[in-house]
């Protein structure tokens, strides 16, 4: 068991004022990774209020044996390291490839160990410092504006225009269904890109917006020079702690309503859709199978199926697969073996990811990959990289991508609807709408 560097607690008096404080102050550093549940209360797994990591020390971003390179950089750790894993690395998982154009370019993954990690919890701030440097970094964060009352002109004026337009989106979900029925295979996860060029927007501006909004249990900054990404996902790809293993798989959305009468309706609408539970149904067995690999013997558990969840622009059917870990195997590995995660590809998942790449006109990079955190223990938590904006500060480059689940019964101009829908947030932080 590796030491934890040394920790001062310190109370806060007024804990929003110190988190937007701090975040602020670490946008200065080069590298930034914060983790926000948003004290979502019906996420029983949780275990992560708001956690900032600044500044990288060491870092391990190797792009040809990404995973054996992250065992090695784990068992190196004296204390938590944050990071991501694009999508992407399916290709070294599988023999796949990836020839789309990326117009953001985050490398294939990136972990790094943090000079500073500040963590709020129960009204209480943890710097890994002793005193009087904790002291110090204090009081640096809080003589640095909270920005509040800064979102205006937090862009210039933009529009989104379709890398994949509406007419070739129904051809495709058209096309995808053909494959379905002729058997290739069951489910597709089939997203699209909305870009727009040479814009300059203020990124954490542009974040605290849609984090106000969206208020989503797996919310992450992450900066890396000039490239950003601001999510405000509501999925988890996979947790370990101690020999628990927990995935919780989303499939099946649909709108808040206007009154708590509407919601409820449109709550139980979802609940009984025959469509959405079979979509949750083939996720979650992908799910079982991809844990099976790395769990104990009859150990695979289903604790939820078609739970309904809340947040403050859809519902979500998800549901919550655990497993016993095998005692001899790596947390990387743990991880290798689901990547990448079945709510985002569909049902076989090889088959399908070679289809994905047929289909979509840009390649996902970051979307639809995980970032999170690695405890000196092997613990770890990552999420689902969706409901996101990318932005390239250099290059001027700002992309969202959307997308969903495409079945034998899918309806193309319900699905492209759908993913509208899933847009809302972004579109709305941005103040923009789609060409």
């Amino acid at each position: 068991m590796n030491k934890l560097a040394e920790t001062t607690i310190f109370p806060l008096a007024d804990e929003a004022s110190f988190k937007l404080r701090a975040l602020r102050w670490a946008a200065q550093f080069q590298t930034v990774c914060l983790l926000d549940s948003n004290s979502y209360a019906l996420d029983k797994y949780s275990t992560v209020e708001w956690m900032l990591a600044v500044d990288a020390l060491d870092f391990c971003m190797d792009k040809t044996n990404s995973f054996e390179a992250l065992k090695v950089f784990t068992a190196n750790a004296s204390d938590k390291i944050f990071g991501y894993l694009s999508y992407d690395l399916k290709n070294q998982v599988e023999h796949l490839t990836s020839e789309n154009p990326d117009g953001i370019g985050f490398p294939l993954m990136y972990f790094f160990k943090p000079r500073y990690i500040i963590e709020v919890k129960e009204g209480k701030v943890t710097f890994n410092r002793n005193y009087p440097e904790a002291f110090d970094l204090y009081e640096r964060i809080m003589t640095t504006d909270d920005g509040r009352g800064t979102t205006a002109n937090a862009f210039i004026p933009l529009s989104l225009t379709p890398r994949t337009p509406r007419d070739k989106y129904i051809s495709s979900v058209n096309s995808i269904k053909q494959q379905i029925t002729s058997g290739d295979f069951y489910e597709m996860n089939y997203c699209c890109e909305f870009y727009a060029e040479n814009t300059k927007i203020k990124p954490l501006s542009v974040f605290e917006k849609l984090n106000e909004s969206a208020k989503a249990p797996f919310t992450s900054f992450f900066k890396l020079g000039e490239k950003y990404l601001l999510c405000a996902s509501p999925e988890r790809f996979l947790k370990k702690t101690g020999n628990k293993i927990i995935s919780q798989p989303i499939k099946g959305t649909i709108k808040r309503g206007a009154t708590p009468e509407e919601d409820q309706l449109l709550k139980d609408q979802l609940l009984h859709s025959v469509k959405e539970r079979a979509e949750n149904v083939m996720i979650v067995d992908l799910v079982r199978n991809d844990l099976a690999r790395s769990a104990r013997t009859d150990t695979v558990r289903v604790d939820e199926l078609f739970g309904i969840y809340e947040f403050p622009t859809v519902h979500q059917m998800i549901s919550t697969v655990t497993a016993e870990a095998m005692d001899d195997i790596h947390p990387v590995d743990i991880i290798c073996n689901a990547f990448p995660m079945g709510s985002m590809t569909g049902a076989p998942k090889v088959e399908v990811m070679k289809n994905i790449e047929a289909f979509e006109d840009q390649k996902r990079g970051l979307y639809s990959g995980a970032v999170g955190y690695f405890t000196p223990d092997g613990d770890f938590d990552l999420n689902v990289v969706i409901r996101s904006i990318f932005y390239n500060a250099t290059s001027q480059y700002l992309s969202i991508q959307v997308g969903g689940a495409i079945t034998y019964d899918a309806d193309s101009e319900a699905e492209y609807e759908e993913m509208l829908l899933k847009a809302k947030g972004m579109l709305a932080a941005l103040n923009t709408k789609i060409k």
